[in-house]
């Protein structure tokens, strides 16, 4: 595999015995952009920095470009990695700046000029290469840290959630140049988030971590419709999925909702995957997207229709997040529609054949 990450078994284990990565294997090709996404603390920084030698790996074997390199340093590994907060240098200006890497390094003065302005055009930075950092927006300066990576021409450029601190505009804007800059140089991208939206939108390929554990990697809609696990299902979407408890009847023809007694019916091919779970206790998941409280709607999924009081809604333009009550559960539905929803109760509509269901004991996704 020409020019690709290869995690083969990685852990990271510190000194005072905390384990901050278990047994994380993923083959990364090139030109992929891969992102790292979960809750802080799950281990999706330490296994970037571990990708960039900034921290030792206790066990497994780090390949990139077909080369071991557990033990390279950072400098000989061919990558680039753009930080949080920048870290570029004040008293400099943007072109020293973006220079600084391929000067220390002794690289011809034509060649670190050449390759500073074309990064500068792709970047849209040649305006402001005389400025130094304070002089410009958090947008610029961010360009300019994604600037002194590209000039050194990587194998892999490793981002640690390079947008976290702009807001919520910029960020927009900048996921935008991001999916451009990627496409552009055709270069494998590694990037660290905890916002499964930037997930969603840039990856090829999205890694899910949970307590150092690797839960599911997976194209961003194959994660999105197919969750490995309860965790996934509540950690990829906006809002996040609707789980409530219930049971599986000995017919294998419907679900039922614990706590309130209604019932939904299943789809065909829910009462074949279902077979073993005839009787049982299962969770029942549904995305809010997969909700509708049309009259269309609600004749369609006449058999799987539920009559809920509503807390609040969200009017977002576009569309209505709605907030109800199933049972005791939460229940969210977001609704295309465009006029202010303000109702009390109402009928919801469940498209059962986006419905999923899950282990209660394992968490798994049935299938």
């Amino acid at each position: 595999m020409a020019q690709g990450v290869i995690l083969k078994d990685v852990n990271k284990v510190y000194p005072n015995g905390f384990h901050a990565v278990y047994d994380f294997n993923i083959e990364i090709q090139k030109g992929e952009f891969i992102v790292l996404c979960g809750p802080s603390g799950c281990g999706k920084s330490t296994t970037l920095r571990m990708i960039a030698g900034l921290e030792e790996i206790s066990s497994g074997e780090l390949i990139i470009n077909n080369k071991k390199v557990n033990n390279v340093a950072p400098a000989d590994r061919d990558i680039a990695m753009v930080f949080q907060n920048y870290a570029l240098y004040a008293h400099m200006t943007v072109y020293h700046n973006m220079a600084f890497s391929l000067t220390i390094r002794k690289i011809d003065p034509v060649e670190i000029h050449a390759r500073v302005m074309k990064a500068a055009d792709i970047l849209g930075l040649i305006p402001y290469l005389n400025r130094k950092p304070k002089q410009l927006s958090g947008g610029q300066r961010q360009r300019v840290a994604l600037g002194r990576a590209i000039v050194r021409n990587p194998i892999v450029f490793l981002l640690d959630e390079p947008l976290s601190n702009l807001d919520a505009k910029l960020r927009g804007s900048m996921r935008k140049e991001l999916m451009q800059l990627h496409e552009r140089l055709n270069t494998t991208f590694i990037y660290v988030t905890h916002d499964q939206v930037e997930a969603l939108t840039l990856a090829t390929r999205i890694v899910v971590m949970k307590d150092g554990y690797v839960k599911q990697i997976a194209a961003p809609k194959e994660m999105f419709d197919k969750p490995e696990d309860l965790f996934v299902a509540g950690f990829i979407g906006t809002p996040p999925m609707n789980i409530i408890d219930g049971t599986i009847d000995p017919a294998l023809e419907y679900f039922t909702h614990d706590a309130t007694g209604v019932q939904l019916k299943l789809t065909e091919h829910q009462s074949e995957i279902l077979g073993s779970y005839a009787g049982k206790q299962v969770k029942f998941g549904i995305r809010p997207e997969y909700v509708y409280i049309d009259e269309k709607s609600l004749a369609k999924f006449k058999d799987s229709t539920v009559h809920m009081s509503i807390d609040y809604t969200e009017y977002l333009g576009a569309y209505n997040l709605i907030y109800a009550k199933f049972g005791e559960d939460q229940f969210i539905g977001k609704v295309t529609e465009r006029n202010q929803i303000e109702v009390t109760e109402a009928d919801f509509a469940l498209d059962m054949e986006k419905a999923h269901f899950f282990d209660v004991e394992t968490t798994k996704r049935i299938r």
